[in-house]
C-alpha cells in the first residue's frame, strides 16, 4: 500500500510558484500561436527579450522601494544567472517559438515536457540529485513518449509541410529536433538557476541579470539581421505587441521558477513549470480549433512523457 509523503508548507509554496509559472508559460504558447500573424520567431524573440528586461528592472525597483534588503551577490551566482539567461532567452526561447511555428503549440509543449527529464539527468550530474532505478524507468518512458510524439507529428503534418521535409529521413524529423534542442536549453537554464538561487536568493534580480545577458547575446548573434527585424516589427505592430506581452509574462514566469527552486529540487520545479500541455491542450483546442490538429498518437506520447516525468520526480531523488 502506497502512502503520500508529508508535505511541508515551504514545499507547498514552491510547488504553487512552479504551477503558476506553468500556467503562464502555457498561456504564452497559445498567445503566440493565436495572436501572431506575419511576424517570425526571430524578431519575435528579440521583442520578447527586450520587453522582459525593463519589466524585470521595474519589478526589482518595486522590491527595493518596499524596503526589502538585497544580499550582495557572489561572482558564481551572477555568472550562473547570466548563463541561465543565455540558455533560455537566446537558445530556448527562439527554438520554442520556432517549434510553435512548425508544429503548433500543443505538440511544441509536448516536446517541452521532456525538459524535466533532461533536467533530472543534469541535476544528477551537476547538482548531486540522485536518480534511482524507477527514475531511470521514467526517463525511458519519457523517451518512448518522445518517439510517439514524433510519429504523431509526422502523421498530422499537412501535405505542404510533408513536402518541405520530404528530404528528411531517419528516426526523428527536424521539427522534433528543434523541440528537443529547446528542451535541453531550458534544462540547462534550470540547473544554472537552481545553483544560483541557492547562492544568492534574489529571484527577481537574478532573472533580470539573466534577461540582460540573454538579450545582449541575442543582439550580438542577430548581427546584420537586426535592420530586417526592425522592418518586420514596424510592419506588424499587432504581432509585436503580442510578443511584448509574452516577454513580460515569461519574465514573471521565470522569476517564479527561480523562487520555487529555493524550496523544491530543480527537477520538481522543471516538471511543474514545463508541464504546459496541461494548459496548452485545452486552450489550444478551444482557441485554435480550426488550425490546431492534435493526433491521438501525439496525445498518447504527451501522456506517456508526463508519466515518465512523474516517475522521475517521485522516485528519482526528487521526493521532497
Amino acid at each position: 500500500m502506497f502512502t503520500l509523503p508529508a508535505v511541508s508548507s515551504e514545499v507547498l509554496w514552491g510547488v504553487s510558484l512552479a504551477l503558476m509559472s506553468m500556467m503562464i508559460y502555457g498561456a504564452c504558447m497559445v498567445l503566440v500561436s493565436a495572436g501572431v500573424r506575419g511576424l517570425g520567431s526571430g524578431p519575435g524573440s528579440m521583442v520578447a527579450a527586450a520587453a522582459g528586461l525593463p519589466a524585470g528592472l521595474v519589478l526589482a525597483l518595486v522590491q527595493l522601494a518596499g524596503g526589502v534588503t538585497v544580499e550582495t551577490p557572489g561572482a558564481w551566482a551572477l555568472c550562473s544567472f547570466a548563463l541561465a539567461g543565455i540558455c533560455s532567452t537566446y537558445l530556448g526561447r527562439w527554438l520554442v517559438f520556432k517549434s510553435i511555428e512548425l508544429i503548433g503549440p500543443s505538440s511544441a509543449s509536448g516536446l517541452q515536457s521532456t525538459s524535466p527529464l533532461i533536467t533530472a539527468v543534469f541535476g544528477w550530474v551537476f547538482l548531486g540529485e540522485l536518480i534511482g532505478p524507477i527514475g531511470f524507468a521514467g526517463i525511458a518512458l519519457g523517451i518512448a513518449g518522445l518517439v510517439a510524439m514524433s510519429v504523431g507529428i509526422s502523421r498530422s503534418q499537412s501535405r505542404a509541410a510533408a513536402e518541405r521535409v520530404a528530404s528528411q529521413r531517419g528516426f526523428v524529423s527536424a521539427f522534433v529536433l528543434i523541440g528537443v534542442a529547446s528542451a535541453m536549453a531550458y534544462s540547462a537554464s534550470h540547473v544554472f538557476r537552481a545553483f544560483a538561487v541557492r547562492q544568492w536568493n534574489e529571484p527577481l534580480l537574478g532573472a533580470a541579470v539573466g534577461s540582460a545577458a540573454g538579450l545582449l547575446v541575442l543582439i550580438l548573434a542577430s548581427g546584420k539581421r537586426l535592420p530586417g527585424y526592425l522592418r518586420e516589427v514596424r510592419a506588424n505592430p499587432i504581432g509585436a505587441r503580442v510578443y511584448v506581452a509574452v516577454g513580460v509574462m515569461q519574465f514573471v514566469a521565470q522569476a517564479m521558477v527561480i523562487a520555487s527552486m529555493k524550496y523544491i529540487p530543480a527537477s520538481v520545479a522543471a516538471l511543474l513549470s514545463m508541464s504546459t500541455p496541461l494548459i496548452v491542450m485545452p486552450l489550444g483546442r478551444f482557441a485554435l480549433r480550426s488550425r490546431e490538429r492534435l493526433s491521438g498518437v501525439t496525445v498518447l506520447g504527451i501522456c506517456i512523457t508526463l508519466v515518465g516525468i512523474a516517475l522521475v520526480v517521485l522516485y528519482g531523488g526528487g521526493r521532497v
